[in-house]
């Protein structure tokens, strides 16, 4: 059984974090119009309750050990990582043409606006800033937070 801080142990709760942030991706790029961008904050928002439950979880015992402080924001880097990996493999299936090199204007016919019709980049870095920077803000906010509530859980109570 591997140590409870190796990084092999902490990659199961990052990719079930990405799995689980993936699905309103998946949602995402099965509805061509690509206008649900709503979606991709939902996985944002699934993603930090999972590093925050890990968190709660994985803090909740006795642990004073100084080693494993940072093991959420290990996660979160993991999760976001895994995430990208997760994005690109999803958008190579259901959205390909995005990843074509000059106009793309058969896949990306009905886009919103704000995403460029030239090239479906703008597509691929919509999803890749949003696991990115959304995740890792999620992530790190969870983090905080679960490290908080186990902390004010040692704290001797007021008489």
């Amino acid at each position: 059984m591997p140590n409870k801080s190796s990084l092999l142990y902490l990659s199961r709760f990052g990719i079930i974090s990405s799995a689980l942030y993936c699905i309103p991706v998946f949602l995402f790029l099965k509805d061509e119009r690509y206008s649900a961008t709503w979606l991709l904050y939902l996985g944002s928002a699934i993603f930090l309750v999972c590093v925050f439950s890990f968190g709660l979880m994985y803090g909740g015992k006795k642990n004073d050990d100084p080693n494993k402080k940072y093991n959420g924001f290990v996660v979160t880097t993991l999760g976001v990582i895994f995430s990208c990996i997760l994005i690109l493999l999803l958008t190579l299936v259901f959205a390909p043409g995005v990843f074509n090199i000059g106009a793309s204007n058969d896949v990306l016919r009905q886009t919103p606006a704000a995403l460029s019709k030239n090239a479906g980049h703008g597509l691929l870095f919509s999803m890749l800033a949003n696991a990115i920077i959304g995740n890792f803000c999620a992530g790190t906010f969870a983090t905080v937070m679960a490290r908080g509530k186990t902390e004010e859980n040692k704290l001797p109570p007021n008489a």
